[in-house]
């Protein structure tokens, strides 16, 4: 069989230009931390991507670059309640979108730069630029009075991480396609170690010190579980910070504050505690989750988000409520026994999160979604 006949120079298309559109841009985030993995992981040479971030130098920003994507970033941070971060970025390199086969949104500008940004995109010719979006909570905790019309009209496509989050949005009346692909999952970089089974009990936390993450309610929870053997170990930093370690001194409750912990030191961190508890009032897919559950650390945690579906998947887990602090605990109590028990093994938990979740798998889906 003859070989084929080359393409000719004319019907060879150009390398599409993908542009990530991620406004504010935090050192320790769930939505960044998933779009480093993404970046760094993508093979490079296949398309032209750039990403626009508004932040301070950040040690990613290079890493990201040297795997292929060009950093456009302002250092721009404060008035971000009157929109003039996103303001600021798009002046400065507001042309890398009208260079754009894609943009894909981490998160959304304020509606009239958003809609500006859209209205240039769909008026692209020859042909338009499609604009994504990659879910960074679920959608029904995102918009609880429903997804504006704004919004809707202006993704052509959109990323969810979970059958759920899909319904969310086929409720709110959107019409494009939507694709279900979890978050590129870690990798274990060594086998998930076992702690010894004794008192005390090293309960952690892992992420950042925001009214999201609802902190206040984890402290009350440790009043109702003064007498069970049990420490709080709390790896992060944010706005409630000093509230916390005050809190902490006024009820004298046993918890250790470890600070911010960068990406390379968060196995060691996870490895340090016997599980992980989150109780949080919205969330995505936490990537947290998937970080424990990599390291073969039970999680537990409110049912939001896509915390139900990952925690579905195997024995890796309890859902606490959300406001019931008595309840909570006595939850925490229950696998607290299990566990003491030898039920609760760190390989088991390891195998079936990467079961659940196969890294190269998932890399391949966005490749051939992005």
């Amino acid at each position: 069989m003859p070989d084929p006949m080359p393409e000719s120079p004319d019907t060879v298309r150009p390398p599409e230009r993908i542009v990530f559109h991620v406004g504010g841009f935090e050192a320790v985030g769930g939505i960044e931390a998933f779009l480093f993995d993404l970046l760094t992981n993508l093979p490079a040479g296949r398309d032209q991507r750039s990403m626009l971030v508004w932040a301070q130098v950040l040690p990613q920003f290079s890493k990201i670059e040297r795997a292929g994507t060009r950093v456009f970033r302002t250092p721009l941070r404060a008035g971000c309640r009157f929109g003039l971060p996103d303001a600021l970025l798009y002046a400065r390199h507001g042309r890398q979108l009208a260079k754009a086969d894609r943009i894909v949104f981490l998160k959304i500008p304020p509606e009239p730069l958003f809609t500006r940004i859209v209205d240039k995109a769909r008026a692209r010719r020859p042909r338009p630029t499609e604009t994504v979006f990659v879910t960074a909570y679920r959608p029904r905790e995102l918009w609880p009075e429903g997804m504006p019309n704004w919004v809707r009209r202006g993704f052509d496509r959109i990323l969810v991480q979970s059958r759920e989050f899909a319904d969310d949005l086929r409720e709110m009346q959107f019409t494009g396609p939507i694709d279900i692909v979890p978050y590129i999952p870690p990798v274990a970089a060594a086998a998930p170690v076992e702690r010894p089974r004794e008192d005390p009990f090293r309960l952690g936390f892992l992420g950042r010190f925001v009214p999201q993450k609802n902190l206040f309610y984890l402290f009350d929870i440790a009043d109702e579980l003064r007498s069970s053997g049990v420490e709080l170990h709390l790896f992060g930093g944010g706005e409630h910070d000093r509230g916390l370690r005050d809190a902490t001194r006024a009820r004298d409750l046993p918890v250790t504050f470890h600070g911010v912990v960068p990406r390379e030191a968060v196995a060691a961190a996870i490895d340090s505690c016997d599980a992980f508890i989150n109780p949080s009032i919205s969330e995505g897919q936490c990537l947290v989750a998937l970080e424990v559950l990599s390291r073969g650390r039970p999680f537990i945690a409110t049912g939001v988000g896509a915390i139900p579906e990952i925690l579905g998947k195997g024995k890796l887990g309890r859902i606490i409520p959300l406001d019931d602090a008595a309840g909570a605990a006595n939850i925490v109590r229950a696998f607290l026994a299990e566990w003491r028990a030898g039920e609760w093994r760190a390989g088991e938990i390891a195998d079936a999160y990467s079961r659940a979740y196969p890294r190269a798998e998932i890399i391949g889906e966005y490749e051939k979604l992005l």
